[in-house]
């Protein structure tokens, strides 16, 4: 059983291994042997998961993988791909009361894994506590039928018809850079922070903004804070998802895109409410259908789908690196996540990326676990200036925000098989 893996795969190296962690903080300590029965009970229900890369001809395929997933009993990452995983692009673990789930984005996305989260942890918590208040109609069950749409590969063969199409507003230039010493460089670090989900909305809804606008503009308030001399845009990637416009709600595949966001410096002295009406505005024009149709057409056209190997990796190593530049921080919320019963036995969830290309720049992932918004800012070393300018921003609104962790944290890597 093969399946076709996304284009972006072909455009993987050092510098784009592109992993992700979820952490999933449980109230109670995690048992090991609960949760590998739990990976071995939900893995069964996900086929187009238990994959390994694998070279055919000048194609790359996912290949299903028999072997049993990795279940750890600590929180090390290992090279997914690789023996250490026994070839899958996933691996688990636990430590003390939290879940470690290591994924390569090049396999899926936040949202395409998200089914999988909730079947594994409705696994594990049936099995320890019972299903007493679970909704398990949202839930796929380990045995319930796999949907072809799961899986399917969700890009058109060639372009999308485009129609007539707006003009966007082109990128900057010049783009406003994070000071370097500003972190010690050794190593990525995380800050968790929790925000009453009433409290921020009632402050967001009031100035017509959703919570990715409106931490996007305490961002761009707490940098000018910090510097009142900025001369230069700045400019948020706000995370933005193709699943819409390629009609493929179900789709497990890494179908994120990012929306560029100009702040420019002519902004510092307006309020909060006309700063976000800016943001709000440019995230529903930039992520449009219309929008979406040309970044979809440019990643398609992008891709020579009938080139050899070695112009592939080429042509998606370029498309990667051009993607993701030009960017002072980025922001990913995806909505309020349904827990289905489950937030009762779980505390927190927190996401961790990070490559050399977030190097000197700001990005924060936004949940919501019960009734907070979990916040995790991430940076490429500890160093307190821009959390605390940004916390400042925050508390200056009358929101309350608690910092409830802090840490330096590790990725896996990728092992590809693309020499």
């Amino acid at each position: 059983m093969n399946f076709r893996p996304n284009p972006l795969l072909y455009g993987a190296n050092k510098d784009f291994f592109s992993t992700f962690r979820l952490a999933i903080r449980m109230r109670s300590t995690v048992d090991y042997d609960v949760l590998s029965r739990s990976v071995a009970r939900a893995m069964a229900r996900y086929p187009y998961f238990c994959v390994s890369p694998e070279r055919e001809g000048e194609e790359l395929v996912l290949r299903y993988n028999e072997r049993p997933l990795p279940v750890f009993p600590d929180d090390r990452t290992v090279r997914l791909g690789s023996e250490e995983s026994r070839g899958h692009l996933l691996s688990f673990g636990c430590k003390d009361n939290t879940i470690f789930l290591d994924a390569s984005h090049y396999l899926a996305d936040g949202m395409g894994i998200d089914p999988l989260m909730k079947t594994l942890l409705y696994s594990y918590v049936s099995e320890r506590y019972g299903t007493e208040g679970l909704h398990t109609e949202r839930i796929r069950m380990p045995d319930s039928p796999v949907c072809p749409e799961e899986y399917a590969y969700p890009f058109p063969s060639s372009a999308m018809d485009t129609g007539e199409l707006p003009l966007l507003p082109s990128a900057p230039t010049e783009v406003y850079g994070l000071d370097p010493d500003a972190f010690d460089r050794e190593g990525l670090y995380a800050y968790h922070l929790h925000i009453p989900q009433k409290a921020m909305m009632e402050k967001a809804n009031s100035s017509d903004g959703s919570p990715v606008s409106f931490l996007s503009v305490l961002l761009y308030r707490a940098l000018h804070r910090l510097d009142h001399r900025i001369d230069k845009p700045i400019v948020a990637h706000v995370q933005h998802q193709y699943r819409s416009v390629l009609q493929a709600p179900m789709s497990h595949h890494s179908l994120v895109s990012y929306i560029p966001v100009t702040l420019s410096p002519r902004m510092k002295g307006w309020d909060v409410e006309k700063q976000n009406t800016v943001v709000r505005g440019q995230i529903l024009l930039k992520g449009g259908r219309e929008a979406d149709v040309v970044s979809v057409n440019r990643l398609i056209e992008a891709f020579p789908s009938h080139a050899p190997l070695a112009e592939r990796k080429e042509a998606m190593a370029h498309y990667a690196e051009n993607s993701i530049g030009g960017k002072t921080f980025g922001i990913s919320y995806v909505g309020r996540m349904d827990w289905c019963g489950l937030e009762r036995y779980v505390e927190d969830l927190h996401p961790y990326i990070g490559e050399k290309h977030t190097q000197n720049l700001l990005i924060l992932e936004v949940m919501t676990v019960g009734e907070d918004f979990s916040l995790t800012l991430m940076q490429s070393g500890r160093g307190e200036k821009y959390r605390d300018a940004f916390l400042e921003e925050i508390s200056a609104l009358g929101i309350p925000v608690r910092l409830v962790g802090e840490e330096r944290y590790a990725l896996s890597n990728t092992d590809l098989p693309l020499e």
